[in-house]
């Protein structure tokens, strides 16, 4: 048999952490993918396929058609007093086609990355934001305000991003104020054109309580916020003040005060924006949380972290978060297709549409596997500033079915 020739396949683009990078090169030799060239880990993980055989369906541990699984879980879901849909890593068509199966069977959906998302929207309900997009980073900002770890560890090329190395950029002096963690080798290279600047401190909710202070023109008693002095902190008021686009971004998810943080990170961009211009950058998206959130905000009226019971989506952001909800379903639906994510530990009965190699401590009761977008199948998913929806190509032929196509099966019977 004739060896497969190899194609390289320039501009790809990556959907799974959320800052829609699509400049990827990747080889395909049969069914063998692999990323090459300057690509960050995750995306080189996660693209990678060998040429091996499909995992099968599988129906209490059995092997099973896929006819026979879908037929299994429909089964199951009639049968269900409470369904969690959970997981939701799927492009824009699986997650309308889980929308209709909540419909249909009833259910709460949430996404498994949501806890960012909500520490974030804590403060937008209260406060409201001024928000940038990764444009705008791009183009305008001047000056960076990193607020917790260094974000490069989740996001490989955010530096990069944010501030590439273009001849177009060249004459814009950029600074970077990391406060909290320090930044990594990766982020010092490709942050190697900008002045940058760490504050170490032990609260970063104080800190940035007084750069808003500092910045608003109010002197706080005390001779330091957390650990930083008032001449370093009175300092980087200054600079913010006279920055011509400042920008602050965090990651409500790593942190544990991370409602906290988004809410004084959003009354300084307030304070700012009375003189000058300022915006928030919120990190996250991974596995398309933009995407799902945005199509219940369309569907449903509601978030994620809503139960549709008949005609009616009620939404509750404490109540409906998959560890609470949890606590009354019992059935879960498990969606993973952009990555091997295992589901939670659970006692009820599982049906799982999940990437191929995902390692399960308990055998679903229903297991489908499905395809990666992006990889397996073309889609589309949402880049994590909210803006743009980014097409997704196939890489190979398909050989299992996509979110959408599976859960249409269950849905038919």
């Amino acid at each position: 048999m004739a060896e497969a020739s190899t194609q390289t396949i320039h501009d790809v683009a990556c959907g799974f952490c959320g800052l829609g990078c699509d400049d990827l090169t990747v080889e395909v030799e049969g069914r063998t993918v692999r990323a090459r060239g300057d690509v960050c880990p995750e995306a080189a993980r996660l693209l990678k396929r060998l040429d091996v055989a499909d995992r099968p369906a599988s129906v209490a541990g059995a092997p099973a058609s896929f006819d026979e699984a879908a037929e299994a879980a429909q089964r199951i879901l009639s049968e269900a007093r409470a369904p969690l849909i959970g997981g939701l890593g799927a492009d824009m068509a699986g997650a309308g086609a889980l929308v209709d199966l909540a419909v249909r069977f009833g259910g709460v959906l949430d996404h498994y990355a949501s806890e960012g998302l909500f520490r974030n929207y804590a403060a937008v309900q209260r406060t409201g934001w001024l928000a940038s997009t990764l444009a705008e980073v791009r183009n305008r900002c001047d000056l960076l305000l990193v607020v917790g770890d260094d974000p490069s560890a989740t996001w490989g090329r955010l530096f990069e991003r944010f501030f590439p190395a273009d001849p177009l950029f060249a004459g814009t002096p950029r600074k970077v104020v990391f406060i909290g963690g320090a930044p990594g080798e990766k982020a010092k290279g490709q942050l190697a054109r900008a002045d940058v600047l760490h504050i170490a401190t032990t609260d970063l909710v104080a800190v940035l309580e007084a750069l808003t202070g500092f910045t608003a023109g109010r002197i706080p008693p005390g001779a330091s916020f957390g650990g930083v002095a008032v001449e370093a902190l009175v300092a980087l008021a200054d600079g913010l003040r006279n920055a011509h686009y400042a920008v602050v971004t965090w990651n409500a998810a790593a942190l544990a005060d991370g409602d906290l943080v988004a809410e004084r990170a959003t009354a300084l961009v307030d304070a700012l924006n009375v003189t000058t211009r300022a915006g928030v950058f919120p990190l996250g998206g991974r596995d398309n949380i933009i995407g799902a959130n945005q199509l219940m905000l369309w569907r449903l009226g509601y978030p994620l972290r809503t139960a549709v019971r008949g005609q009616v989506s009620v939404h509750d952001g404490s109540l409906y978060a998959t560890d609470a909800a949890l606590a009354d379903a019992d059935v879960l639906v498990w969606v993973s297709a952009f990555r091997p994510e295992p589901p939670p530990e659970f006692a009820g009965r599982i049906i799982a549409l999940a990437h191929p190699e995902t390692v399960f401590e308990k055998e679903p009761d229903v297991l489908i596997p499905v395809g990666t977008p992006g990889v397996d199948h073309a889609g589309t998913v949402f880049r994590m500033d909210s803006i743009v929806s980014l097409p997704l190509g196939a890489l190979r032929v398909a050989t299992l079915p996509s979110v959408a196509e599976a859960v249409r099966r269950i849905a038919e019977g």
